[in-house]
């Protein structure tokens, strides 16, 4: 049995939880000790000190929201992840379905620039922030999908072939994405 320490948290969750909180915590004493002392604050760090917050909330939550997911039934998940059997054949569709989902999250990286850009002009700090975090993650969990769905052809293998094959295909996923994060920049 496994030994919980906050709520569902397990000894690593509590401290990933715990380190990213405080880190969290202390970021904002900086910025809050800041506007005591009558610095201006720009729409640009408005932005910065949200996005900051609303992503390190998201890696704060992530073990709870993964605990929740849990009791959504496995079959019910594969079928709409789309996971290939055990005995599935690699293909050349499975390369070209997994570089053309990496293309789409590095094109969602692209255009969360672009428009994050836009809406800091047009609509402040707090707002684009919001909508920036949304895409972000929306990004990420569309590529880690993807790779999630390719290295699953690879289980069947011996753990170093897996191994290998994984962090290739999540260097092609970082590749992709911080290609669309340069374009845009």
């Amino acid at each position: 049995m496994r030994k919980k320490i906050i709520g569902e948290y397990g000894v690593i969750e509590t401290i990933i939880s715990v380190g990213v909180f405080g880190f969290l915590c202390y970021f904002n004493w900086l910025f809050f000790k800041g506007v005591i002392a009558g610095d201006t604050i720009t729409q640009h760090i408005l932005f910065m000190v949200i996005f900051i917050d609303l992503v390190c909330l998201v890696i704060v939550a992530l073990p709870y929201l993964s605990k929740k997911s849990e009791k959504v039934s496995n079959e019910k998940l594969k079928i709409f992840l789309d996971l290939p059997e055990k005995d599935s054949r690699f293909t050349f569709s499975t390369i070209s379905g997994f570089l053309s989902d990496q293309a789409l999250a590095s094109f969602l990286a692209t255009v969360l620039i672009f428009t994050g850009k836009e809406a800091l002009a047009t609509y402040g700090g707090a707002i684009a922030a919001v909508y920036v975090v949304f895409l972000f993650v929306v990004a990420i969990v569309l590529g880690t999908v993807s790779l999630i769905r390719f290295i699953t052809h690879f289980t069947k293998y011996h753990g170093a072939f897996y191994a290998l094959a994984s962090a290739l295909s999540a260097g092609v996923m970082f590749a992709f994405f911080n290609v669309g994060l340069k374009m845009a920049a």
